[in-house]
C-alpha cells in the first residue's frame, strides 16, 4: 500500500454485483470485461472491503439476478486470491495485502483492523455496510501517507488527510454523499458506446459522390476517404446516408430522394470489400419501410449477419418488423423455425395457471399483434372485408351496422355459412395456426445450455436483462441462426438494471465493431402509430409536460 503514486480505487458492492466483469475470470478466453467502461482501470489498484465480501456471501443466497451476480463474484475473487499464507500481523497492518497483477491492474482484500474507529472521526456501526465501506477508504488513504491503521493513530492527522489517489467506486447516490463529507472522493462505473455510436450516420457529401453512389451503389472507401478526409472513421456495418447541398446543387437527373422507395441514397460501410455498398434487400422485404431508420432496420434484418441489435421507441416497428421477416424467413427461407425468448421481469410462471405455453401467452402478444396487423394490412381478402366493414353505416334508429344492401352485419353472416364468425376471432385463428407452425417460447432460465442452430431468435425488450443473463442469452446463437436483440434502453423496469448497466448496452459495447453484428438506433422519425399518439410524443418533448409520478399510501 506505499505506492502513492498509484491510484487506489475502493469498490463498492452494487459495483460488482452490476458489472461482475470488472473481476477477471482467470484461466478463460474469454473478454473480461466490456470493450468500453467508463474507467480505465490500467496501472491502478482495485480493492475490495471486507465488507463487500460479507454482503456479496449475505446476498449470494438469493434466487435473484443479485445472487446469480454475488455467487460468481466471490467464485472470482476465490480464484483470484487463491495466494500464499501470511500472519495476521501482515494483513492488519497492511504490509502485504493480498496483491494479485491481473489485467495490467492490481487486485487487493482490504481488511479492517478492530481498533480502527479510534483513530478515525468517523465511527459507523458494524451492520453499516455503507459506512463500513467508507470506513475501507479512510483506511487506505491513512495507509498511503504512512499512519498505523491499528487505532493508534491521532484522529485529528486523519481528519486532516488529503489523497486524491483513493477513489470509492460507487453508483450509489446515498453512499457517495456520506463519502464526499467523509473528504472521500467517489466516482461512478458504467459501460458506455464509443463516440455515441448509433449505427446510423448523416452525412453532407459532394455531388459527385453523390450522384456516382446513386447510379452506381457503391463508393470505394479509398475514394470515400479523398472526398470526406475530416469524416471520423467508418465502423464495421454502419449505414451512411448521404445528403446533398441543394443549395448549390439540384438533384441528379430523374431523381428525387422523396420519390425513391428502396432509399438509394442509403449505404453500409462493407469491411469484406472495403466499400460502402447500396442496400440490396430492402425491395424485397416483406413490410415497405416507412422511414430512413426503418429502411436500415430492414436491411439488418434481411441481411447475412448473425446479430442485430435495435433500440428505438415505442411503436418505430421494432418488434413488427423482426416479427413478419421472421415468418416469412421461416416459411419461406432459410430458418427451421422462430425462437422467442420473453424477457420477463420477475416473473414466477410456476404460480401462473396453465401449461407453459399458456403462461407465456401475454409476453408474446407483441408478437401475435404484429402478426394480426399484418394479415389485416397485406391479405387482399382480409383487408377488402376489413374496409368493406368500416365503411359500413351505424344506424341509430336499431343500434346495427347497415350493408349497402340495408342489412346488418349478422344478417349478413347468416346469408354466408362461411361468413358466421366475426372477423376477429377469424384473424385471431390465423394468427394462432402461423405462431403454432412457425414460433416456439423459451423463457430466459430454460434457454441456458440451448444452442439455436438454424434458428430465428428474438430477444424482445433486452434492456431488462442484467449483464450476466444478456451474457448467457447471446452465446446462445448457433450454426446458421441469426439473433435479434429489441428494447428501449429509456423503458427499463426490471431491479438493479438502469440506462447503463443493462443487456443492450453491454452487448452493444462488447460487439462493437465486429463485422458479423450490426447495430440500429431508431428515433421518434421512426414511430409509425395513431396520430394522437404521435402528437402525445411531439408535445412532450416539445413542452417538456412533467408526468406526475403515482403515489401510494406507504409514501
Amino acid at each position: 500500500m506505499s505506492e502513492k503514486k498509484m491510484v487506489s480505487y475502493v469498490i463498492d458492492t452494487n459495483v460488482i454485483i452490476d458489472y461482475v466483469d470488472i473481476l477477471p475470470k482467470l484461466g478463460d478466453d474469454e473478454v473480461a470485461e466490456p470493450v468500453y467502461p467508463s474507467i480505465d482501470f490500467t496501472d491502478t489498484r482495485l480493492i475490495i472491503p471486507s465488507t463487500v465480501i460479507r454482503e456479496l456471501s449475505k446476498f449470494k443466497k438469493e434466487h435473484s439476478e443479485r445472487g446469480y451476480a454475488s455467487r460468481e463474484a466471490l467464485k472470482r475473487i476465490r480464484k483470484l486470491f487463491n495466494v500464499k499464507c501470511r500472519t495476521m500481523k501482515e494483513i492488519y497492518n497492511l504490509k502485504e495485502t493480498a496483491n494479485v497483477k491481473a489485467q495490467e491492474r492490481v487486485y487487493a482484500l482490504l481488511p479492517i483492523h478492530k481498533n480502527f474507529k479510534k483513530q478515525s472521526p468517523f465511527a459507523p456501526a458494524d451492520n453499516d455496510m455503507d459506512g463500513q465501506i467508507i470506513l475501507a477508504a479512510l483506511v487506505v488513504k491513512c495507509a498511503n501517507a504512512s499512519l498505523p491503521v491499528d487505532g493508534t493513530a491521532n484522529p485529528d492527522e486523519v481528519m486532516e488527510l488529503e489523497d486524491e489517489n483513493v477513489v470509492l467506486i460507487t453508483n450509489d447516490n446515498g453512499l457517495a454523499e456520506r463519502a464526499w463529507e467523509r473528504g472521500i472522493l467517489t466516482a461512478e462505473y458504467r459501460h458506455q458506446y464509443p463516440d455515441d455510436y448509433t449505427g446510423i450516420r448523416t452525412v453532407t457529401v459532394p455531388y459527385e459522390l453523390y450522384k456516382d453512389f446513386i447510379n452506381l451503389h457503391r463508393i470505394e472507401l479509398s475514394e470515400w476517404e479523398e472526398a470526406m478526409p475530416d469524416e471520423r472513421k467508418l465502423v464495421a456495418n454502419e449505414f451512411v446516408v448521404m445528403k446533398l447541398d441543394t443549395k448549390n446543387n439540384v438533384y441528379p437527373p430523374h431523381y428525387d430522394p422523396l420519390d425513391d422507395p428502396y432509399f438509394t441514397y442509403i449505404g453500409r460501410y462493407d469491411v469484406d470489400e472495403e466499400a460502402i455498398v447500396g442496400l440490396k434487400y430492402v425491395s424485397s422485404f416483406p413490410v415497405r419501410p416507412k422511414s430512413i431508420g426503418q429502411a436500415v432496420y430492414a436491411e439488418a434484418l434481411a441481411g447475412d449477419f448473425d446479430v442485430v441489435i435495435c433500440t428505438g421507441p415505442a411503436g418505430s416497428g421494432k418488434t413488427y418488423m423482426s416479427s413478419i421477416y421472421a415468418y416469412m424467413a421461416c416459411r419461406y427461407g432459410p430458418y427451421m423455425g422462430v425462437t422467442v425468448v420473453p424477457c420477463e421481469v420477475n416473473k414466477s410462471y410456476g404460480a401462473l395457471p396453465g401449461n407453459l405455453s399458456e403462461k407465456l401467452d401475454p409476453d408474446v402478444q407483441p408478437i401475435k399483434n404484429a402478426l394480426r396487423n399484418y394479415l389485416l394490412d397485406e391479405d387482399p381478402k382480409l383487408a377488402r372485408e376489413l374496409e368493406k366493414m368500416q365503411n359500413n353505416g351505424f344506424s341509430a334508429e336499431n343500434g346495427t351496422k347497415k350493408g349497402k344492401k340495408g342489412k346488418d352485419r349478422q344478417e349478413s353472416e347468416d346469408d354466408d355459412a362461411s361468413e358466421k364468425r366475426p372477423l376477429k376471432l377469424r384473424v385471431n385463428d390465423r394468427v394462432d395456426m402461423i405462431f403454432d407452425n412457425w414460433f416456439s417460447v423459451v423463457p430466459v432460465d430454460n434457454a441456458r445450455g440451448r444452442d439455436f442452430a438454424y434458428e430465428f431468435v428474438e430477444y424482445d425488450e433486452f434492456q431488462d436483462q442484467s449483464i450476466a443473463r444478456a451474457d448467457m442469452l447471446i452465446k446462445r446463437i448457433g450454426k446458421k441462426g441469426k439473433i435479434v436483440i429489441t428494447g428501449d434502453i429509456q423503458q427499463i423496469h426490471a431491479p438493479y438494471v438502469d440506462v447503463w448497466n443493462n443487456g443492450i448496452v453491454y452487448v452493444s459495447s462488447l460487439l462493437y465493431d465486429y463485422k458479423r453484428v450490426v447495430r440500429v438506433s431508431l428515433s421518434k422519425e421512426d414511430v409509425w402509430r395513431h396520430e394522437v399518439v404521435k402528437e402525445i410524443a411531439r408535445r412532450q418533448e416539445g413542452k417538456r409536460i412533467p408526468v406526475q409520478k403515482e403515489t401510494t399510501s406507504e409514501e
